[in-house]
């Protein structure tokens, strides 16, 4: 019998914020792969770093429509 011990850690996961750019990076692919029948040349960390300011603000938008809804 395996013993395990009580005191594992807790799983750490992605914020709010990291989970729902991850989702707008999936759909940034798609999109592209729809137009131009190809996937970017790039990464998901290049996209983070030209689009972080762009990304921050349609989060803060969202999730205060979400609060007035």
């Amino acid at each position: 019998m395996i013993d395990i011990p009580n005191n594992m850690p807790d799983p750490v996961f992605p914020s709010e914020f990291r989970s729902w750019c991850n989702e707008k990076w999936m759909e940034h692919k798609d999109e592209l792969f729809q137009w131009e029948n190809k996937f970017p040349e790039y990464d998901s960390t290049y996209y983070f770093r030209k689009h972080r300011w762009m990304l921050k603000k349609m989060f803060q938008e969202e999730q205060k429509e979400q609060k007035d809804v």
